[in-house]
């Protein structure tokens, strides 16, 4: 399904010429994350996510040009592809990371947090170490993206901000998707925040607190999208706790 540039704009609070530049963009060749897809942003969180986040980097001061630059954009994609190679198990995850490590050779921006990424991401479970991680590992899954920080030009206190709005969006996103596919992660014992937040009435009762809490952090810089937000967790939870 289209996501087109007013329903990110109007509805999810997204600068119109970040919105346009990933509604407009042609499906990268030979990337799994865009596989068979025809839209760059199809419907679908992960795509979505793209411009959403693009956005608030926006909002903390870095530069348009920056941000949509073609060789960053291009690295952004190859991050995604190897990535959803790990999902399909086609790539192991320390294959992926050392694949990441050599499109960012020459590139890196922020080397500290570089390093500290690395440190991270190289655990077995992802816990939380400083700034990056969340408690529950399954929130994590999704951090390898935050590569894309070490190729822009950030200061020390850009880098805190993208991470704390990392955290506040993405892990929405991913208990969102959690939460409507709950009873199939359950069935093949998939990674699920909702269960390993308690399960049952207790997990999506954690889960909801976390999305409120996200809401609070969104807002001041965004209260297009936690007012989406919003709407979404209040059908999500009319859904989840009728019974």
């Amino acid at each position: 399904m289209f996501v087109s540039v007013s329903n990110l704009t109007n509805n999810m609070g997204v600068d119109e010429k970040i919105a346009r530049f990933f509604v407009d963009r042609k499906v990268p060749q030979d990337n799994i994350f865009w596989n068979k897809r025809l839209l760059y942003i199809a419907r679908g969180n992960g795509y979505i996510s793209i411009p959403v986040y693009y956005d608030f980097l926006l909002r903390i001061g870095l530069l348009r040009e920056c941000l949509l630059d073609e060789s960053h954009i291009q690295f952004m994609e190859k991050v995604m592809h190897y990535a959803m190679l790990v999902e399909y198990n086609q790539m192991s995850f320390g294959d992926q990371l050392l694949s990441i490590q050599h499109l960012l050779t020459n590139r890196i921006r922020n080397q500290e947090f570089y390093l500290e990424l690395i440190h991270y991401l190289e655990q077995p479970v992802l816990r939380p170490i400083g700034k990056l991680g969340m408690p529950i590992p399954s929130l994590n899954r999704a951090d390898v993206f935050l590569f894309i920080l070490c190729d822009l030009p950030m200061s020390q206190s850009q880098i805190e901000q993208a991470i704390s709005y990392w955290y506040a969006l993405h892990t929405s996103y991913l208990i969102m998707d959690d939460m409507y596919d709950y009873q199939l992660d359950k069935q093949v014992k998939d990674e699920n925040a909702i269960i390993e937040l308690g399960d049952g009435e207790k997990g999506f009762e954690r889960a909801f607190e976390i999305l409120k809490r996200n809401i609070k952090t969104i807002e001041p810089v965004n209260p297009t999208l936690a007012a989406h937000f919003e709407v979404t967790m209040e059908g999500l939870y009319d859904t989840n706790t009728k019974s």
